[in-house]
């Protein structure tokens, strides 16, 4: 059994924010009375971001998230602030074929996700990257990477947490995507003017494609549990 932990970077935009709308009523007579113009004004402030967002049901219903029995202990990452990421789940993956060399682990938990939140109001989207770790034996701390190790992503979706006005995020990856040990790419990103609240990246939902580990039969010197970190990062920059 390969246990992968996970861990975030976020890359965070702390300056504070309000928005201003100004509406203007005319009410006019159209028989002698002459033109009568009156305006209102109304300060909008974006909600209190000094609290983290938590954990949602991954089904998009927008519930309270009632947790994973195989990752009990994970209770969101706590980040406060207007661009956070709130639940990464903890991935456990079962050794399942070996075939022509190659070590094939599938991920366990199907109801894997990661939840991003956007409270900037400012529509200037943001990229969700993953970086999974070189493979560290327990035994005698073997260290496993390169050529013929890393992490497919399998089916992924982003769905909103309950109701949105915002466009979706879109998904960078294809199922069949792998990401070599040790290196960062983008999985998920919202454009200008999408992404804007609160979104679950579901991962490892669907049988026929799951999030799959990948390693050369090769690498391995002994049965061991090795594990390994996934290092979640959201910025808020698109370039």
């Amino acid at each position: 059994m390969t246990r992968w932990t996970s861990v975030v970077v976020a890359s965070l935009a702390l300056a504070t924010f309000t928005m201003s709308a100004t509406a203007t009523a005319q009410a006019n007579a159209r028989s002698g009375g002459g033109d009568l113009s009156t305006t209102a004004k109304v300060t909008l402030v974006g909600g209190d971001t000094s609290k983290p967002v938590s954990p949602k049901d991954p089904d998009g219903s927008g519930g309270e998230f009632p947790g994973d029995n195989l990752d009990p202990d994970n209770k969101g990452t706590g980040s406060t602030g207007d661009l956070t990421i709130d639940y990464a789940s903890n991935l456990v993956f079962d050794e399942n074929s070996y075939a022509d060399g190659l070590i094939t682990a599938t991920a366990t938990n199907n109801r894997a996700f990661v939840q991003v939140s956007d409270r900037r109001y400012t529509g200037d989207g943001w990229q969700l990257m993953l970086t999974p770790s070189v493979l560290t034996g327990q035994s005698d701390n073997q260290k496993i990477y390169g050529d013929g190790a890393s992490v497919e992503m399998g089916a992924t979706k982003f769905l909103a947490s309950g109701a949105t006005v915002s466009q979706y995020p879109h998904v960078t990856t294809a199922s069949t995507t792998r990401l070599p040990l040790g290196e960062m790419a983008k999985v998920g990103q919202a454009d200008a003017g999408t992404g804007l609240g609160t979104w679950i990246y579901r991962l490892n939902y669907d049988t026929t494609a799951p999030t799959k580990l990948l390693v050369n039969g090769s690498h391995v010197s002994e049965t061991q549990t090795y594990t390994g970190v996934l290092t979640w990062t959201l910025t808020d920059s698109l370039h």
